[in-house]
This record gives structure tokens, C-alpha cells and sequence, in this order.
């Protein structure tokens, strides 16, 4: 049964793995095959880029929100527009929030009228792993949906099948009205029915103070109009049949309700938007090994988002603007994996999705979207090489109920990835991947008034990386050592830009090629100074230059909010006392637009991070206490142009498990 549960721990699908080496084994003898793998050396393994980050370095590195998390993975882009509960969303290699996908337990949120995911909504708290994949690795048994992406964040948090109840709690404090309760509550029951569900609230003020230049003048401000409160309830269920078959479902309900500062505008910080976003979705998996050589898959959601915006600034007709989104989806997808021989395995995927919109505005189409993606994967590996290929199919068919609807799109989109390992007994390997994706017009860049245009074209992206891993123990006081290093260059087609139109009205269109090259590197260390000593090190850095090919005049410059430099350290020292950890994040300067000029210069940032915990017993009760500070030397800064985030913050915890 651990065998088992380390599977679902994993937040890729790679079960399949031991299925492959052991095809006439019983799932659990399969399953213990990756046990002893380990999820972490995935990351050296795969032949694509996989960096994963478990729910014990979160913890350990002190990071208490996504935010910060996030920026540990190489080649992640974070926007950040400032404060608890403010939007988060990432782009991976400069490829943009809309080509990167999250999967949580398995399945793919969706966002169909922006096309970005809001990773703010996630608590470190309550994860198992959170992993980024760039490209497809070698994990072939998984839905066709997670190829339609660049590149995919992987969310992970399922119930354990252990016969003890076990309750968790935090409660969290800090500067500008921050606080964050958070409980949760899992149990098993004879090795067969696993449950869990948590409960997680967040609210601050967010009244933060912030320097303003002008010119030789500074004053301090505050960000007004900024509070936030943040709701995450969540419920996961498993079943397990038999040692080869397992049934798993979520019901997951998200309601964040905040104010919108909005941009900083010198010397006038009267704002009155409003945010309150809702989303509602149950998700089920079922997997099954059929025989030594047959495994199948099954998914199915059915998920609604709210998005209710308003303004209350009285320039409008009435003194109000309300403006109200509605999404549904409906999502199936089924794959089969045959693994014939040692060393082969196949997997055909179908997928189908149905997506609708509609709102409050009288502009309205009432657009819906039916998805079908088709794949077929082939892996081979023996000592020294993993070879990966892969077909995905998409067929997009768009509509609306009134109006002139989005075009629709058919592509056949080939990968291939290999991984070389040079010594049989050596944790060294060298990885080549190529990928050919592209993305649909968002609702959003389709059918937005005064914004949107039908006739978009999607966007094209061919992906090129070749990367180094090694992993070793060179000395009995260093126990694990890993690095990995890749370069990549990405084209991309018809990319999609809002461009002005006259003064007060933008259109989307698609423009010539965004070429990119860039370098990623991390390195992860784990140090044991004596019995009760040791020491944790991660670093990571990013060189990322995205250049637009839509004018010779542009040629050289960098598209916006694109760093060329970017990268953070993280040390954690645990002792018999009091436990350290300390971490910092860089960015180079960024740009608003594509014209970089002084006036559009954004400068670069370092932030400081520390924390103080410190683990003890009472009783039957494991307890953690916790202290964290946020940009220590309180560095004024900004993600986005005219959003400032905050200066130095503390915050204060105590957890508790039994």
C-alpha cells in the first residue's frame, strides 16, 4: 500500500514507468519500481526539463505563499500585482501566462475567456508537490489535454490511504491586517477508502506603504482600496478496488472577493473596482491495470466560474459599471496504454471539452468552444536511452448564438524528446526535446467589444532544448547533489498583441515571429553537518531573450515584462534550537512595451526573505512555531508598471498535527 500511494504522490503520470520494466507484475511490484526511483530524481531522469519543488521544501525554505514559491523554478516569469490575494500568473521562457497550463491532481483548470491561471488561489499548505514541466517528458500515460501546452504547472494533493485520523491546522498573522487560518482533516479506512478536506481563509488589508517618485521629489504613499479575502474549500475522495485499480474525485470551491487599487497615478489614489471571482468544479479519475500489458485511464469534470466586475467611480451612466462572466465546462478524456515488450510502451489519448461564455453586456455572442484532442505516444528506454515521440491531433470548432464566431482550427502537432545516460550506474544524463504547439484565440482576443477580433489566427510556437542533469553523493557530509542546465530557443508565429487603434480603442491582431534563446540552471544541495545538523541549498538562475521579428527597428529589443536576467537562492539550516531559512529572488530590468526606451523601463529588483521555525511535541499534538520576514531591507519595487509591491512585512504562525 505505500507503493501505491507514493504513485498518486507523483504529480506527473508515471506509474507506467514499472509497468514497462515489469509488464507480467502486479501493479504494486510496478509501482515500487518508481518508489525506489523517487519522484525527485524524476527531475534528473526526464528528458524534457521537470522541476519539482516537495510540500517538505516549501515548508522548509519558508514560503507562505505561491508568489514566492513559484519563483524558485528556472525559467518561470511571475506577474505579481502586489499584496495578499493579488493575481499571480506565470510565463514559462517568455511564451506568456496562456501557454502554460495548470494541472491539479491530474486534470487541467481551465480559463477559456482570458486564458490565465490565477495561481494565487493555491496554499502552500495544502500540496503535495508543485512541479513544472517545459515541453512533454517522458511520462506518456496522461490525457491529451497536457500536451496542448508549452509548458504545464502540476498542482499536487490526494488523500492518503492510512487508517489514522489525522487533523492539521495553521493559523498565520501579519503585517496589513494579514490573516490565514487554514484546517484540514484526513482519514482511511482499511486500506481501500481515503478521504480528506480542508478549509483555507485569507484576508488583509493590504494598505501597504510605497514611495513615489517624481522626478527629484519622493513622498510616501499608501495603497488604498485594496483589501482582499480569499476562500478555498476542498474535499478528495479515493477508492481503491484493488491493488491495480483506484478511483479518485474532488470537489474543489474557490471565492476570492477583493478591491482593485489599480494603477498609480501621481498624487490620486482614489480607485473603486471590484473583483469577485467564484469558481466551482468535480473532477473524478479512475485507473486500472487490465492485464500485465494493458492499463487504461479515465477523466471527467464538470467545473463553473463567476467573474463579477465592478466600478463604482461614477463615470458611468448611473454611477456604476457591473460587468458579469460566466464559464462552464464539461471535460471526458480516456487513455490506453499497451506495453508489449520490455522497454516499449504506447498510449493512445482521446480528450473532449466543452466550453461556453456568457455576461451581462449588451455586446454579448455568447460563445462556446467543443475541443477534441487526439494523441498517440511511443516510448522505448533501455540502460542508456529514453527515446519519446508523440502525435497530438487537435480539432477546434468554434461558435456563438449571435454574431460573427472565432475560426476554427485543425493541427497535427509532433514531439520527440531522448535522454542519454553515458554510464549505466551513473545519475548523469543529457536530454534533447523538440515540440511543435500551438494556442487558440482566448474568448477574450476573439470577441471582446472594441477589443476583440474574430478573424485571429492561432498561435504557432516551435520549441528546441538541450539540457545536462546529474545527480551524485560525492562525500558522506553531502548527500545529495543535483544540477541541471538547459539551453533552448523558441519560434513563435502569429503571435497574438492588443495594438493601439486610435486613442481610446485597442485590437487584438497577430503579428510576425517572436524568436527566443535563453539558458536555465538550478542546483539542488542537501548537506549533513553532524547528527542533528545539516543544511539545504537551492539556487536557480534564468537567461531569457525574446526579441519581436515584426520590424528590423525592433530587431535586439526584448518583448515586455520579459527579464533577460532573472534567478533566487535558498538556504535552510536545521539545528536542535531554532531552525533558519533565508532566500532571495532577482530581476533584471523589464520592459512595458516592445519600444525599450528609458520611459518604458521598469528597473530590476532584488528581494530578501528569512524565516525562524522551530518544531516541538506537547503531548500527543506536533507542533511548529514560525516566524517570517518578507523583503527584509524593504526594497521598493515593481512586477507590473504602476503596481507597487510591498516593503518589508512580518508574519507570525503556529501550526499544529495530530
Amino acid at each position: 500500500m505505500p507503493a501505491i500511494i507514493s504513485w498518486l504522490l507523483v504529480p506527473t503520470s508515471s506509474y507506467e514507468v514499472g509497468v514497462d520494466s515489469q509488464r507480467a507484475d502486479t501493479l504494486g511490484r510496478a509501482i515500487s519500481t518508481v518508489t525506489v526511483l523517487g519522484a525527485q530524481n524524476k527531475t534528473v531522469t526526464a528528458a524534457a526539463p521537470l522541476f519539482r519543488l516537495s510540500s517538505s521544501q516549501l515548508d522548509r525554505f519558508g514560503f507562505t505563499d505561491m508568489g514566492q514559491a513559484l519563483k524558485r523554478l528556472p525559467g518561470i516569469t511571475l506577474k505579481d500585482y502586489g499584496g495578499a490575494g493579488g493575481l499571480k500568473t506565470v510565463s514559462v521562457r517568455g511564451l506568456g501566462a496562456a501557454h502554460t497550463a495548470v494541472v491539479y491532481d491530474g486534470i487541467s483548470l481551465s480559463e477559456c475567456r482570458n486564458g490565465e491561471i490565477d495561481l494565487g488561489r493555491f496554499s502552500p499548505d495544502n500540496i503535495d508537490a508543485l512541479s513544472l514541466a517545459v515541453g512533454d517528458n517522458d511520462d506518456i500515460f496522461q490525457p491529451a489535454r497536457l500536451l496542448a501546452s508549452a509548458a504545464t504547472v502540476f498542482v499536487a494533493n490526494t488523500p492518503a490511504f492510512d487508517d489514522s485520523l489525522h487533523i492539521s491546522g495553521r493559523l498565520r498573522a501579519g503585517s496589513f491586517g494579514y490573516v490565514n487560518p487554514f484546517a484540514k482533516l484526513s482519514k482511511g479506512w482499511g486500506g481501500r477508502y481515503a478521504a480528506n478536506i480542508s478549509a483555507d481563509f485569507a484576508r488583509a488589508d493590504n494598505n501597504y506603504p510605497f514611495t513615489l517618485r517624481n522626478g527629484n521629489t519622493s513622498t510616501t504613499e499608501r495603497r488604498y482600496n485594496s483589501k482582499s479575502a480569499v476562500t478555498n474549500v476542498e474535499a478528495n475522495f479515493a477508492y481503491a478496488r484493488s491493488a491495480s485499480s483506484r478511483l479518485t474525485s474532488k470537489i474543489y470551491f474557490y471565492d476570492s472577493d477583493r478591491q482593485l487599487p489599480g494603477q498609480v497615478i501621481y498624487y490620486n489614489n482614489d480607485n473603486r473596482e471590484h473583483l469577485h471571482e467564484q469558481n466551482l468544479f468535480l473532477q473524478s479519475t479512475y485507473r486500472s491495470v487490465l492485464s500485465p500489458t494493458l492499463s487504461i485511464l479515465a477523466n471527467a469534470k464538470l467545473g463553473w466560474d463567476a467573474s463579477r466586475y465592478s466600478d463604482y467611480s461614477g463615470m458611468y451612466p448611473g454611477g456604476e459599471l457591473h460587468q458579469n462572466y460566466y464559464q462552464r465546462e464539461a471535460y471526458a478524456s480516456a487513455a490506453l496504454l499497451w506495453t508489449p515488450a520490455k522497454g516499449w510502451a504506447f498510449d493512445y489519448s482521446a480528450d473532449y471539452a466543452f466550453n461556453n461564455l456568457s455576461s451581462n453586456l449588451t455586446t454579448e455572442n455568447h460563445p462556446y468552444r467543443h475541443t477534441f484532442l487526439q494523441s498517440l505516444s511511443a516510448r522505448w528506454k533501455n540502460n542508456h536511452f529514453t527515446f519519446t515521440a508523440r502525435a497530438l491531433n487537435s480539432i477546434y470548432r468554434n461558435g456563438s448564438r449571435s454574431g460573427q464566431h472565432a475560426k476554427n482550427a485543425t493541427r497535427l502537432n509532433p514531439s520527440a524528446s531522448i535522454s542519454y545516460r553515458p554510464v549505466a550506474d551513473a545519475n548523469l544524463f543529457v536530454r534533447l526535446s523538440y515540440k511543435s504547439i500551438f494556442r487558440m484565440p482566448t474568448f477574450n482576443e476573439s470577441y471582446f467589444f472594441h477589443y476583440g477580433s474574430a478573424d485571429l489566427k492561432p498561435e504557432t510556437t516551435d520549441q528546441f532544448n538541450l539540457g545536462l542533469t546529474w545527480q551524485c553523493a560525492p562525500a558522506s557530509w553531502l548527500t545529495s547533489l543535483t544540477l541541471t542546465a538547459d539551453t533552448y530557443i523558441n519560434n513563435v508565429k502569429d503571435k497574438i498583441v492588443a495594438v493601439p487603434y486610435n486613442l481610446f480603442v485597442w485590437r487584438v491582431v497577430n503579428l510576425d515571429k517572436v524568436r527566443g534563446h535563453g539558458v536555465d540552471i538550478s542546483l539542488n544541495g542537501d548537506m549533513t553537518l553532524s547528527r542533528k545538523h545539516s543544511l539545504l541549498v537551492a539556487a536557480n538562475y534564468s537567461y531569457q531573450r525574446m526579441e519581436p521579428r515584426t520590424s528590423p527597428d525592433l530587431y535586439g529589443n526584448q518583448i515586455p515584462y520579459i527579464p533577460r536576467n532573472s534567478g533566487g537562492a535558498s538556504l535552510s539550516y536545521e539545528n536542535p534550537w531554532v531552525n533558519i531559512s533565508a532566500n532571495i529572488s532577482a530581476s533584471s530590468c523589464r520592459y512595458t512595451t516592445t519600444q525599450n526606451t528609458a520611459e518604458t523601463r521598469i528597473a530590476g529588483y532584488a528581494e530578501t526573505g528569512a524565516s525562524l521555525y522551530r518544531p516541538f511535541r506537547l503531548g500527543r499534538c506536533s507542533l511548529e512555531a514560525r516566524i517570517d520576514v518578507i523583503n527584509i531591507f524593504n526594497k521598493q519595487y515593481q512586477v507590473i508598471a504602476r503596481y507597487p509591491m510591498p516593503g518589508r512585512s512580518f508574519r507570525a504562525g503556529i501550526k499544529i498535527e495530530l
